[in-house]
């Protein structure tokens, strides 16, 4: 019975763990080739920008498009003003993009701690570990990647708004924002 169970724990584990990585994949974004389109969206067109991080939800995208609107809301062309509103705006995004990384990273826990449970389980009995060894490397794998992917999205989040938010700023101080309407 207990060898069923390990089986079972063990490849419930890696089904969390698949799940996780593909939930990061599906929302991976590049920071060095996304910034770059990103600035040249928000140098030709902010309305174009603002399209842009709608599609892309969970990335630094996401905290720029909450920025425009905030800016846009703001209804001025003073710098200071709009440094002002932009920033805690990007800033309670991000908090939204970091909580959803965190969700993800949570489940990719429980799969690794699932899949030791499971390699601890069958070492306790007489039973062949081959295939629990297999999945428990395989879901290290993952998780390390997925860290270094998360760590990644946490440092673009950063590098954003020290380098994209000023550029923001200077697009809504320039008149570059075309209302809707």
């Amino acid at each position: 019975m207990k060898v069923v169970i390990s089986y079972v724990l063990s490849l419930v584990g890696l089904g969390f763990v698949v799940a996780a990585v593909i939930g990061a994949i599906t929302i991976n974004l590049g920071y060095p080739g996304a910034r770059l389109r990103m600035m040249n969206m928000l140098r030709t067109s902010v309305n174009q920008a603002e399209i842009a991080c709608r599609a892309a939800k969970h990335t630094f995208y996401e905290p720029i498009g909450a920025a425009i609107k905030i800016a846009a809301m703001a209804g001025t062309q003073d710098l200071a003003v709009l440094s002002a509103t932009t920033k805690p705006g990007y800033d309670a995004a991000c908090l939204a993009v970091k909580m959803h990384w965190m969700k993800l990273f949570g489940r990719g826990k429980l799969g690794v701690m699932m899949v030791v449970g499971a390699l601890a389980l069958v070492m306790s009995t007489k039973a062949s570990p081959i295939l629990h060894i297999i999945v428990a490397v395989i879901a290290a794998i993952a998780a390390i990647w997925f860290w270094v992917v998360r760590n990644e999205n946490e440092r673009s989040l950063t590098l954003a708004r020290a380098e994209l938010l000023p550029e923001l700023d200077r697009a809504f101080a320039e008149g570059r924002y075309v209302r809707p309407g």
